[in-house]
């Protein structure tokens, strides 16, 4: 009499967890889908050496295919991934009017990816030399997204200069080279 009881508890558990599994199965694929493409990092956090085999995957969910999307730490430049090697950070503090350079020596044609942000009443202008495209300056809005520039070095040195208008601000700028 008491096997017969414990044979019963033991088909009763069983089913209980099949019907669990079923039910969270079946309430995740019925799950609405966002109508605009999402993209899932397989790691809760970037982590400074994340860990290997760790991938961003983009999620089309129209017809819910996952595609993998660069790794953790990557960017993608011209349809390629690309792992940036930073060859600067500068976090200064800039007064009004003043003017901060950064330099970075590169060879003739080597890609670089250049990120500036600022936090206070900004705006702040971003120029550069040593590069294909000369002469050529940002106005980065204080407070908004980074704005990343990709470069193509002329060979020699890389001159970025950072200038504070009328008000002062926090900088926040990279200078990494794509490979």
């Amino acid at each position: 009499m008491v096997s017969e009881e414990r044979t019963r508890s033991a088909l009763l558990a069983g089913l209980t967890v099949l019907a669990l599994t079923v039910g969270a199965w079946w309430w995740r694929s019925a799950a609405p889908v966002p109508a605009a493409r999402a993209t899932v990092a397989a790691e809760p956090s970037l982590a400074s050496e994340p860990a290997l085999g760790s991938r961003v995957w983009i999620v089309d969910p129209g017809t819910g295919d996952a595609s993998p999307g660069p790794g953790i730490g990557s960017v993608v430049a011209g349809g390629e991934e690309v792992r940036p090697d930073p060859l600067w950070h500068d976090g200064s503090h800039l007064r009004a009017g003043d003017q901060l350079e950064r330099q970075a020596s590169s060879a003739s044609g080597a890609r670089l990816l250049l990120s500036a942000a600022c936090r206070g009443p900004g705006p702040l202008t971003v120029s550069w030399t040593g590069t294909e495209e000369d002469e050529t300056q940002l106005l980065v809005d204080c407070g908004g997204a980074a704005v990343n520039q990709p470069l193509v070095a002329a060979g020699g040195p890389v001159t970025v200069r950072f200038f504070a208008g009328e008000r002062q601000l926090d900088l926040d700028a990279t200078l990494a080279g794509l490979y």
